[in-house]
Formats: structure tokens, C-alpha cells, sequence
């Protein structure tokens, strides 16, 4: 036991080494509220609902408009406001160092009418007016015909870097964001349930490689503790 714990423990200094210096969130709706997440891209109601979904908690929005719910600095809740403004303040400063990433889960045997395509994806538009969409291919989640008709579950992550939105020339002096989801698709009674909203600083090649390493040797110390 005492080799795996100091293999255990080198192995998650490496680990530890991958959460790089910034800020975060995420929302995952463990408490079983919306934390502040509404339907509609700019309003502040209804709520949206809270799914559970194998274990994990979903919020259900349903395609109608284009922007179809967002959440923002006066509305957030479970997560501290302060949380969510730092890790939005950071990312438009930094959309380089940043991601922003959503869960999803489609079943297409729901739809009444399938569609031809259904495009899904993000937008942030911060107090200044600043407004900016990525959706659909090649950052977003995009489905074709095909996919929309074949009565098939859908789910995985998305990972948009925050580099792929336009810049934001007021980034420096914003002081309220929002972050909100798009759907764009052509079917009827559509929903995407969502998880695990989040902002997200990317770890840095060379904290990566000190993690690599540390994992590494950890490895052999453990292996020359059993030779």
C-alpha cells in the first residue's frame, strides 16, 4: 500500500500541476435548479428546466427564436455572481488561454418534425453591447438530416475556444456578461438538453509537460520501489 500511495501522490502532484492559474465556472445543475439559466437569449424568465438524464442533471431548451436561453450576471444563482464575472472577464481578455464547453444530449425519437439540420452553439455578449455566436460547423454541434431523422440519441461535448468568437474591443472595461446558447434547425418540438456549462482556462503546453513528467516519475520511483 505504501507504493501505490507514493505513486499516488506523485502522479496527482502532476495532475494538480494541469489546473493552471485562472478563473472558472461551471454549471451542472447538481442542486437541481437552473442556477440562474433562463429560456429566451436576452430575457430574465421563465427558468429553465432541470432534466435528469443517466445520473446527471440537464437544462431542456427547446428550439424556438435563435438565441434560446442564456444566463448573466444579475441572474446567476447557486454559482456566486463574482465567480461567473471573473471567469467571462477573463476569457474575453485572454480568449486565447480560455474554452467555453457545454454537454449535450439529443434524442431525435422525441421531435415531432425532424427537420433537415439542427445547429447548436454559444454566444457571449457582455454590458458594452459586444454580441458574438459561434454555432454549427466547424466549432459548434451540427446535425444533418440524416441524423435529425433517425430517431437516435445524440450526446457529447463541445468545446468552442473562446478565440473563435470575435474580439471584444471593450474586453478590458466590461464589468456584466452573458453567455447564452443558440439552436438554429428547421424541425419542430426540438429540445437539447445541456450540461456542464462552463468557462475554462487552457492548460499551458508547458504545465502539460510538467505534468507528463511528474506522472513519469512517479512511475519509476514506483517501479524501482518493487525491483
Amino acid at each position: 500500500m505504501k507504493h501505490t500511495f507514493g505513486l499516488a501522490a506523485v502522479v496527482a502532484l502532476g495532475l494538480c500541476a494541469t489546473q493552471v492559474h485562472g478563473q472558472s465556472v461551471n454549471f451542472n445543475f447538481s442542486d437541481n435548479t437552473a442556477d440562474g439559466w433562463v429560456n429566451g437569449g436576452f430575457s430574465s424568465s421563465p427558468a429553465s428546466t432541470v432534466v435528469t438524464i443517466g445520473g446527471n442533471n440537464y437544462i431542456s431548451i427547446p428550439l424556438g427564436g435563435f438565441q434560446v436561453a442564456n444566463v448573466n450576471s444579475s441572474l446567476v444563482s447557486g454559482t456566486p455572481a463574482s465567480t461567473f464575472n471573473a471567469a467571462m472577464y477573463a476569457a474575453l481578455n485572454n480568449p486565447l488561454g480560455y474554452d467555453l464547453n457545454f454537454n449535450y444530449y439529443i434524442d431525435t425519437s422525441t421531435f415531432t418534425t425532424p427537420g433537415t439540420y439542427l445547429q447548436v452553439g454559444l454566444f457571449v455578449n457582455p454590458g458594452s453591447g459586444f454580441y458574438s455566436q459561434v454555432y454549427g460547423s466547424p466549432n459548434g454541434l451540427q446535425l444533418n438530416g440524416t441524423q435529425v431523422a433517425s430517431g437516435s440519441v445524440f450526446q457529447g461535448q463541445v468545446s468552442i475556444p473562446m478565440s473563435a468568437f470575435a474580439v471584444d474591443a471593450n474586453a478590458a472595461t466590461e464589468t456584466s456578461f452573458r453567455l447564452g446558447i443558440v439552436e438554429n434547425g428547421d424541425g419542430t418540438g426540438v429540445k437539447v438538453n445541456f450540461t456542464d456549462l462552463s468557462v475554462t482556462p487552457v492548460p499551458e503546453p508547458s504545465t502539460l509537460a510538467l505534468a507528463g513528467l511528474s506522472a513519469m516519475g512517479g512511475l519509476m520511483l514506483f517501479r524501482r520501489r518493487l525491483a
